[in-house]
């Protein structure tokens, strides 16, 4: 019967989808004719309101037909479905691009650009860089399609974005293959829960591209543990040239997957030669599996070869380990003060620390708590077993996260403690994977005991709260007490300006080494810059000429306005600093074209 009465109601799904491919149409066609004429502080509310109409529609209308029961008729309907809600979700993260964007990225997004730009007109080679995956990408879109370097790295952002939310279904597909299981992970994957606007970012940041790409080395992985002997024998060259490009992405992406090997590797030496456990259902399994050690040892050459080259291991590798011990020996760790501090601005702008958490991991936490439960479930009772590689598989990522979590650790009390929310970013990947099955597993088990009808409608109100709590914190905005990373062609141009007629042997100061960046991106040099100086309340309190005892040039722009003024509500600096510029001793405006000031900044020595 309900057979029946789903594929009757499938002309009304065929009716609903055509309307939700329309909405998303026109909410593509509104933003692109609705470019950005200057600096917007907020993607959000710059984007016209239609635009997020027509997202909404479309996404609800992918949710209730992806969710419906069906009968075998209607797995068009369920895939159409998933459809649309990808390419809403692309319309989304494309946003920068459909507006029409001179750029996206503030602080290493522009030092990429710089490398980008250089690669193209070969002052750079890709070999000398640590990572020079998305440039060298970037410059290959470039080649070929003949978009500016700018935006190809923008479309290299999307795509990594669109490859986390393939493979994250597929990984799940390999373990559960249900279609309604494909569905919660699609939509689980639309959650981009790696992307934290913290420190991992949707625009050009090769730490964050690598880390969604994380998924597809996920899915190759499980895909090799579960094939059946003699028929994996494709899977291992797959696996290398992952493992290939990975190392170029993001060396140190690489050893984080190495930790995760190693750990699943040991799980397979050890764990099936413990008398008592090796007579589970689960540990038998795990024997069954295919073995990691190889492949395990591929890349560890691969990475082994390529950051042995670039002083990955004298460079940032001994710094965290150095500094973790020195944590364990003084106790003297970074992370701890800096979030303290954190907490004290948000309080000072009538905020809390508590209330930002929940506006940029809620969704997080929900997927974590979700993924614990299916990691006690595998732990405990060796389910759930609707699907024979669920337990073991469980174990695996289990295991992995395990390893991820000590790295977590490390970078939080080292100095390089900013990373442990990257890794934070990978380890959501797993999450978001095992919470799939989850879901799966008490979707199926409560539509035997009560309506499936009325399981599915939570279900997709489930997915509606988290879409739009996960969605709002997307790109940064005043909403999670940030600004927007866009980069204006006015204020590129007021930066290329304010360089080009610089006296010689004149430096430049900026907020959070604005200069610094804007020099990475336009003269496209190998070496970071770091030679100019930055903004502090002490340059105003102090006055710029005796704050820097030497001749500078200040750079103010829109974009140091709208943060400090609007999304930090003056925590740090007035309406007042920024207008007493004009009337500082020693100080002359000398360019000016509405988003960027450049001041002189003459000393009396």
């Amino acid at each position: 019967m309900a057979s029946h009465a789903a594929a009757s109601d499938e002309p009304y799904r065929k009716l609903a989808l055509s309307v939700g491919f329309l909405s998303i149409t026109v909410s593509a066609l509104v933003a692109h004719a609705s470019p950005a004429t200057g600096y917007e502080l907020s993607i959000y509310t710059m984007t016209p309101s239609l635009v997020w109409v027509g997202l909404a529609l479309a996404m609800s209308v992918s949710l209730s037909v992806a969710f419906a029961p069906t009968s075998d008729d209607g797995s068009w309907s369920r895939s159409s479905a998933l459809v649309l809600g990808g390419t809403a979700m692309t319309v989304l993260a494309g946003l920068p691009i459909i507006r029409g964007y001179h750029f996206f990225g503030h602080h290493d997004a522009m030092t990429h650009l710089g490398w980008a730009r250089g690669i193209a007109d070969g002052s750079i080679s890709p070999f000398s860089l640590l990572y020079p995956g998305i440039h060298t990408l970037s410059v290959f879109i470039n080649s070929i399609v003949g978009i500016p370097i700018r935006h190809a790295l923008l479309l290299v952002v999307l795509l990594s974005t669109l490859a986390f939310v393939v493979f994250v279904p597929l990984s799940v597909a390999t373990l559960v293959p249900d279609s309604l299981a494909v569905a919660i992970a699609t939509f689980g994957a639309f959650l981009l829960l790696p992307v934290t606007s913290v420190s991992t970012f949707m625009h050009p940041h090769a730490m964050t591209q690598t880390i969604l790409l994380f998924a597809l080395f996920v899915f190759v992985l499980l895909k090799y543990v579960t094939a059946e002997e003699g028929r994996s024998m494709g899977i291992p060259f797959l696996v290398a040239i992952v493992a290939v490009a990975a190392v170029v992405y993001h060396p140190q992406y690489v050893a984080h997957m190495l930790v995760v090997c190693l750990a699943i590797c040991a799980l397979q030496f050890f764990v099936p030669r413990i008398p008592l456990v090796s007579r589970r259902t689960t540990v038998r399994r795990i024997a069954d599996h295919q073995r990691l050690y190889g492949l395990t040892l591929f890349v560890f050459g691969i990475f082994l070869l390529w950051s042995a080259n670039h002083g990955f291991f004298s460079g940032f590798a001994g710094r965290a380990v150095s500094s973790a011990v020195e944590y364990l020996l003084t106790g003297s760790g970074e992370a701890g003060t800096s979030i303290a501090a954190q907490g004290g601005s948000l309080s000072a702008i009538g905020a809390s620390l508590t209330e930002a958490f929940l506006k940029l991991f809620f969704p997080h936490l929900v997927v974590t708590l979700l993924a614990m439960a299916v990691i006690t479930t595998a732990f405990l009772a060796g389910r759930p077993a609707r699907f024979p590689d669920v337990a073991a598989t469980t174990v695996y990522l289990a295991t992995g996260l395990a390893g991820l979590t000590g790295l977590f650790v490390v970078y939080f009390v080292s100095v390089t403690s900013e990373m442990y929310f990257r890794v934070f970013g990978l380890m959501m990947v797993f999450a978001v994977i095992l919470a799939s099955i989850a879901l799966h597993e008490s979707i199926r088990s409560l539509s035997a005991v009560i309506s499936p009808s009325a399981v599915r409608t939570v279900a997709v109100a489930f997915f509606a709260i988290l879409i739009v709590t996960s969605t709002a914190a997307l790109f940064a905005s005043p909403y999670t007490y940030g600004q927007s990373h866009h980069v204006s062609e006015t204020q590129m141009h007021g930066y290329e300006t304010a360089f080009a007629n610089a006296d010689d042997g004149i430096e430049f100061a900026g907020f959070g080494r604005a200069p610094d960046r804007f020099s990475d991106a336009i003269f496209a040099a190998e070496t970071r810059t770091s030679t100019h100086a930055t903004v502090t309340p002490e340059t105003f309190e102090d006055g710029p000429a005796d704050y820097y005892g030497t001749d500078r040039y200040l750079v103010v722009s829109q974009v140091d306005r709208d943060r400090e003024l609007v999304a930090y509500q003056g925590l740090h600096y007035s309406e007042h600093d920024f207008d007493s510029l004009d009337n500082h001793r020693n100080l002359d405006r000398v360019h000016s074209n509405g988003e960027v000031t450049t001041y002189r900044v003459t000393t009396d020595a």
